[in-house]
């Protein structure tokens, strides 16, 4: 099967100190997008500054840009707090009028089949309603070392909500950290991968580190292949830290790609 053409995305996280600190605004994402012919920018609610004033200048600057823009929280689907279910809503409302059509969420734990679990999944339920009426969906993803990290954990959550609003993001070096074949992951969720997270993952001292592609252990032209085979749409986003360079490292990646 030949290559499918993706889109390519940087997200903040080249830029998470500079972003944190607030020596670098959210508005200088979309130039540097454009400066290395990616398509588009993940935008994170941790990295607003003044949101007021930085999410309309932003929605206006990407679409003058003509960029595309997906947005991530770390604000989990399941969650026992209603001040995070709250939270939640609002991160996918400023997703929504970020003009955004896709939001990263992690799992969370579960509620049960109890009625002491009903005002979770009620919460959870609510959010997946309103997501489909802005005519977004919420990419579910592994996170690393935390409960439900497993791509099984992934589809169980995916086929208990049954929504088209809910899908997979595969996350490359997630699911190697959590010593799980990236590859097997692709397979198994395939009918539900609506997104995905590319970085490769490097040996340190203190054992393996996300890293940009090539730069790692990750069989990234076969992780590729797979996502190829699925015959869906969707980008490939570069989520790894900029490693004292995150233009190199956004440059290196690219240059991997282009070279499988």
């Amino acid at each position: 099967m030949p290559a499918i053409q993706r889109d390519i995305l940087i997200c903040g996280v080249q830029f998470d100190a500079e972003l944190k600190s607030g020596s670098m605004s959210v508005l200088e994402l979309a130039p540097i997008a454009v400066k290395y012919g990616t398509q588009g920018v993940e935008y994170r609610e941790v990295y607003w500054k003044e949101k007021a004033k930085e999410l309309p200048a932003l929605r206006e600057q990407l679409d003058r840009m003509g960029l595309e823009r997906t947005y991530a929280t770390f604000t989990t689907l399941f969650n026992s707090d209603p001040e995070k279910q709250k939270q939640l809503l609002q991160d996918l409302d400023d997703a929504h009028a970020l003009g955004a059509p896709i939001m990263r969420v992690f799992r969370g734990d579960p509620p049960g089949d109890g009625p002491e679990d009903l005002p979770i999944l009620h919460a959870t339920r609510a959010l997946i309603d309103r997501a489909a009426g802005y005519g977004m969906q919420l990419a579910l993803e592994n996170h690393v070392g935390s409960f439900g990290s497993h791509m099984n954990d992934v589809k169980g959550a995916i086929e208990r909500l049954n929504s088209p609003a809910i899908g997979a993001n595969i996350d490359t070096s997630n699911y190697v950290l959590n010593h799980q074949n990236p590859v097997d992951a692709v397979h198994l969720l395939a009918p539900w991968i609506i997104y995905t997270h590319l970085k490769d993952a490097r040996e340190t001292a203190e054992g393996l580190k996300a890293t940009y592609l090539g730069n790692g252990i990750i069989p990234i032209g076969e992780i590729v292949a797979a996502l190829d085979a699925t015959g869906r749409s969707f980008p490939l986003t570069f989520e790894f830290g900029g490693e004292g360079d995150p233009e190199g490292a956004i440059a290196k990646s690219l240059a991997y790609l282009q070279a499988l």
